[in-house]
């Protein structure tokens, strides 16, 4: 899976039943465990267009 940064910080973007899952990895670059998960957020569809309104 590649990965990519947000807020120069790795994560894995997948989707996920209409939404998105969000999978934040650890941002040290010789990390023991590059994979691992930091934390994830999981957003609908209704959350991300109160994002969008935001912007």
């Amino acid at each position: 899976m590649a990965k990519e940064e947000i807020g120069g910080r790795p994560v894995s973007i997948t989707k996920d039943n209409g939404g998105i899952k969000i999978v934040f990895h650890p941002i040290a670059k010789a990390a023991k465990h590059p994979d691992a998960v930091v934390f994830s957020v999981k957003l609908s569809k209704t959350d991300l267009e109160k994002l969008k309104k935001a912007f």
